[in-house]
């Protein structure tokens, strides 16, 4: 029982992760008109920048790469010993997420401030090591399971049935995704850029539930 407690705990964890990374990206897209949760486009236009001269811009982006690069690096020197458990520090990564954005919303910080806030927050959080049953979850874009769905799909039609869980895992999570930014969209209508404090309230939120409420849950911050 205390397993299946585990997975159903794990699994509202990563969809939760998910949907906020999918609030996090829209919400900047349409107070900033820029993708931060990924680089694929920053690293495109900041080939156009310095290739127009433009150093300000490619300095900027520069800095969005770097400051998601220094997330990840930091999650891969937290994490780099595998674990089927939720850690502490699983818990304390979204709360610090969600107290930066929270305290920059308070004190309205400049929007480039914001944006390497989260580029380094999303950095942490899609650097985080975690596997289901062989797949390694990432929450802040979806292309990469874009692909694999699509990958996982042709090994169904191909006759390979196992796959099939995996391309339904793959879509839900792509529709999870899909519907945090959905709703991001109609908090950002509604109340423009209040929508960081209640994105920031909402990782403090998930970071407490996993730690008072997760049955599994290592005690030990670097246990591995």
């Amino acid at each position: 029982m205390k397993i299946t407690k585990h997975r159903i705990f794990t699994l509202i964890w990563i969809t939760s992760l998910t949907f906020l990374g999918g609030a996090t990206s829209v919400s900047a897209i349409m107070l900033y008109d820029t993708t931060i949760t990924n680089h694929t486009g920053n690293i495109s236009h900041a080939a156009v920048a310095i290739a127009s001269g433009q150093l300000r811009p490619f300095s900027v982006l520069l800095l969005f790469i770097g400051l998601f690069g220094l997330g990840s690096v930091i999650a891969g020197f937290l994490f780099y010993k595998r674990t089927h458990h939720l850690k502490v520090l699983y818990t304390l990564l979204p709360i610090f997420l969600g107290l930066s954005l929270t305290l920059a919303y308070i004190m309205d910080a400049s929007h480039e401030i914001v944006l390497f806030v989260i580029a380094f927050g999303m950095g942490l959080q899609n650097g985080t090591y975690f596997k289901v049953k062989g797949i390694l979850i990432r929450t802040t874009h979806m292309t990469g399971y874009l692909t694999d769905a699509a990958f996982s799909l042709g090994a169904v039609l191909k006759g390979n049935k196992d796959e099939l869980w995996k391309v339904q895992w793959y879509m839900v999570s792509i529709l999870v995704y899909f519907f945090g930014g959905l709703i991001a969209t109609l908090v950002v209508l509604s109340m423009s850029y209040v929508v960081w404090e209640v994105i920031g309230l909402a990782y403090i939120g998930l970071g407490l539930f996993v730690y008072l409420f997760n049955p599994q849950l290592e005690h030990n911050w670097f246990s591995r």
